[in-house]
This record gives C-alpha cells, sequence and structure tokens, in this order.
C-alpha cells in the first residue's frame, strides 16, 4: 500500500494513540475493580464475581475498523472494562446504585439493555456503564492521567451472563442467522430464561418478607409456624433469651430430616418439648452451646430410644457436656449402650475432662 494512502495514515495515528493510552488502562482497571469490589462488600450486597480486563491493542484497532470510528478517543468507551456477575436482579439493582455513587457516569454512552432490547432479544439482558473516576479523584497524585479515561462496567445476573456469553461466542451455532421456525424456539427459550431469572427475584424477596414476618416475634407468636431454617433460627434465638444463655447461630437446615422423622413439624410441637425440667436441667450442666447441638438436645432428652431409633444421628462424636447432660436422666449404662449401637463416640478424652 503507498504510503500516503490516507487510510494507512488514519491506522498508524490510531496505533500511536493505542500505545500512549493503554498502559494507562492497564493501571486504571485494577483501581476501578478493586473500588466497586470493596464498596459492593462494604453494601453486603451479594454477587458472584468482579472481574475485569483491558483490550489489546490488535483488538482495540479492529473494533475502531469495524465501527468505523473517526474519533476513538471519544467513541471508544470500553478498552478497560469492569464485569460484575449477581445472582438476582435486586443486586443489579443494589451494585448500579453503587456503581452511580462512585463513579461519574456517563449518561449518554451508558444504557440498560433490559429497556433497550426489542421483544426478539429476550435473553440477553445486562446494565452497561460508561464511566469516569470524577472529578473528585481526578487531581489526586495516584490517579494522574487516569482521571478523564472512561471504562465500562457490566452488572448482569448469571443467567443473563450464561446467554450473553452463548449470544457472542462466534462458534457457537446461535450467533447465525437462523430459519424463522427456529429463531422463533429460539427467541421463545431465551424468553423463558428471563422469566425464571424474574421469578428467582421474586423468590428471593418473599424469603425475605417472611423472615421479617417472623422478625421480634415471641415463640409462642410463631407456635403455628411450620419448622424451617428461618422459624427454626427464631426458635433458637427466643430460646436463648428465654434461658438467658448464650447459643450460637448455626446452619438450622441440618436439623430438618432429624426433626421430621422425630415427628416435630411446627415450631409449637417443638415448644412442647421444652419443659421446665428440661431448662432447668440444660441450665445448670450446659452454660453455653449452638443452636443445633440445643434442638438436639431437646429432642433425645424428650424420647432418646425415638431420637437413636429414627433419625439415624448424622453426627460423629457427641461433646463431653452433652454427654454428661443425657447421662444425668437416663444413666451412664443407657446413653453409652446407644453411641456404640449406632457407632457413635465421645469427643475427646472423657476421664480427662471428668478430673478438669
Amino acid at each position: 500500500m503507498d504510503a500516503s494512502d490516507p487510510t494507512k495514515a488514519v491506522d498508524d495515528q490510531h496505533k500511536i494513540w493505542l500505545d500512549e493510552v493503554l498502559p494507562n488502562h492497564e493501571r486504571l482497571m485494577p483501581i476501578v475493580q478493586s473500588l466497586l469490589e470493596s464498596m459492593v462488600q462494604k453494601e453486603k450486597i451479594e454477587y458472584l464475581s468482579v472481574t475485569g480486563r483491558v483490550k489489546n491493542r490488535d483488538e482495540a484497532l479492529r473494533k475502531i475498523t469495524s465501527k468505523q470510528y473517526r474519533e476513538p478517543h471519544l467513541q471508544l468507551t470500553d478498552l478497560s472494562g469492569i464485569r460484575v456477575v449477581t445472582f438476582l436482579e435486586a443486586q443489579v439493582i443494589a451494585i448500579s446504585d453503587v456503581v452511580r455513587q462512585l463513579f461519574e457516569v456517563d449518561k449518554g454512552n451508558s444504557l440498560d439493555r433490559t429497556k433497550t432490547l426489542g421483544l426478539d432479544r429476550l435473553g440477553y439482558r445486562s446494565t452497561h456503564f460508561v464511566c469516569t473516576l470524577g472529578k473528585r479523584r481526578a487531581p489526586l497524585p495516584e490517579y494522574a492521567a487516569l482521571g478523564e479515561l472512561k471504562f465500562e462496567i457490566q452488572v448482569r445476573t448469571v443467567l443473563q451472563h450464561a446467554w450473553a456469553e452463548l449470544a457472542h461466542d462466534s462458534s457457537f451455532k446461535f450467533t447465525v442467522a437462523l430459519p424463522s421456525k427456529i429463531e422463533r424456539k429460539l427467541n421463545l427459550y431465551s424468553g423463558m430464561l428471563e422469566i425464571v431469572d424474574a421469578g428467582f427475584d421474586e423468590i428471593s424477596k418473599e424469603i425475605d418478607n417472611y423472615r421479617a414476618s417472623l422478625e421480634h416475634k415471641t415463640i409462642n407468636q410463631i407456635s403455628d409456624a411450620e419448622i424451617d431454617s428461618i422459624s427454626l433460627q427464631r426458635f433458637i434465638e427466643e430460646s436463648s433469651i428465654a434461658l438467658g444463655l448464650p447459643l450460637e447461630s448455626a446452619n438450622a437446615d441440618v436439623l430438618s430430616d432429624e426433626l421430621r422423622l422425630f415427628g416435630v413439624k411446627t415450631i409449637g410441637g417443638l415448644q412442647q418439648l421444652l419443659t421446665p425440667e428440661f431448662e432447668q436441667a440444660y441450665k445448670a450442666q450446659i452454660d453455653d452451646g449452638y443452636g443445633v447441638g440445643f434442638v438436639r438436645l431437646l429432642l433425645m432428652y424428650n424420647n432418646i430410644d425415638r431420637y437413636f431409633e429414627l433419625a439415624s444421628p448424622p453426627w460423629g462424636e457427641m461433646p463431653v457436656k452433652p454427654y454428661k447432660f443425657l447421662v444425668s436422666k437416663f444413666g451412664e449404662d443407657k446413653v453409652q449402650k446407644l453411641l456404640k449401637q449406632h457407632e457413635k463416640s465421645i469427643e475427646g478424652n472423657l476421664e480427662r475432662s471428668g478430673q478438669d
């Protein structure tokens, strides 16, 4: 090609510009990633991942050419980019608010694909921001030469991310022009993906509402509640207050099968086992403990034979204090026999613990 060719001159100019600006984007990207991830964690917003990337020179040149950018320093806004993948749409909204607080958003170049995509593109939904570090950070020495650089932040759910990856994989079948019958089916399934995404978000909100409905209620007030991990946690919290003893929170999900096999279906049914005799013995012999262990002891104290027969205890060892607690009611021979039958052991050295 002739050296006087204006196309080559433009290409060379773009290469020079990219050689100058890309090192700054290499500095910028981890700064943006760290700022965003730190703030998301501070706000206690759940997310799957926060990743960053910087285009290399060849990638950038291809985009400049394919898009026919005349002013790439203004038009090429995604030389550096951050992608945040969340679990639910509500988290997309919350993280989008964080982005607006942290950075200066170029509203003209930013978009929400949930609003701009047509009905035939239901599957690919995400929120894209074009930002700069903003006027507050630009004068700071650590951000020298970075303040005016534009970068892109994409925020999407894991299902949106999966669809986007399929849609952009040049080797995948979905990216080609398809017969109308197949295209219609593809649109149908992509719409179903969006419905599932919205459904998960709705269920998450219902769980939050359910948890809020039990908060601050006494055991008597939730006696009709079906036993689940949320209602059981409330039972443990209220029992801790009633006993005046700390019961550390734990994953109550592990108790669901044991309670079901034991025949306890509601919080009221579990409350009936919490007799004055049990409370007095527990406070006298065990001055702390885990909520899960507390509930298991409640079942065993009520009917130790039934518990071992039906619940098929999933634990391996019994701590010394609970062992002695059960021995005080059922006798050592009985407790030892049951432990041996079910191949359970006593945690640590019992004799030494007794001397201590």
